[in-house]
């Protein structure tokens, strides 16, 4: 006896079709609360990256404000990108070309640091390093301008070179890193170890 997939303009129903009702609605339920519970650490992360910014909020009410906040922010965006999904997808793997040039600086921090077991950076609001957002974003635009190979944007050189494939990832951490070591001397300002 062959299996055939029930065939269903909604993919729930594909999924569930040949479930009882009441395991059917069980199942889809699991799915539900397992994606919210899968989620929340990324919620939380992104409240606390949203109040890095220097909100000042009780601590008790403002993480958890923020994380709603952010929740809410998601679901709106998900909701809206429903009709066009190929785009939304699209819009995800372009928007993830941050995390070379992200990887790029913290490498390069962690080489070039020679006091990592001064505590000041971590606890000082007097340290200021600019010279990390300024390569990340430098890497961010230039490897994507030129090497981006996706469904919503095609850079310069992979529309001309096209053989050469999506190697905006590699060329964003290369970039940032070197961007951050040549701008870290002149950029950053530490904290006097006393006022720590």
């Amino acid at each position: 006896m062959s299996w055939t997939p029930v065939s269903s303009p909604n993919p729930t129903g594909s999924y569930v079709s040949l479930l009882p009702g009441w395991l059917a609605a069980v199942t889809l339920l699991a799915i539900f609360v397992g994606a919210i519970s899968a989620n929340a650490l990324n919620l939380y992360s992104a409240g606390m990256s949203f109040a890095a910014l220097g909100l000042r909020l009780p601590t008790a009410f403002g993480r958890a404000a923020l994380t709603l906040g952010m929740g809410l922010a998601g679901f709106v965006v998900a909701i809206t990108a429903l009709d066009h999904v190929e785009t939304y997808e699209g819009f995800l793997l372009v928007i993830s070309y941050w995390i070379g040039p992200w990887l790029g600086v913290v490498f390069a921090d962690r080489l070039l640091d020679k006091r990592r077991d001064d505590l000041a950076v971590f606890v000082s609001t007097r340290h200021v390093n600019l010279a990390g957002p300024i390569a990340m974003a430098i890497a961010m635009v230039l490897s994507i301008a030129l090497f981006s190979n996706q469904q919503l944007y095609v850079g310069v050189l992979a529309a001309a070179f096209p053989a050469i494939g999506d190697i905006t990832f590699e060329v964003g951490f290369v970039l940032a890193f070197g961007l951050y070591a040549a701008l870290r001397p002149a950029l950053t300002r530490r904290p006097a170890a006393a006022a720590a």
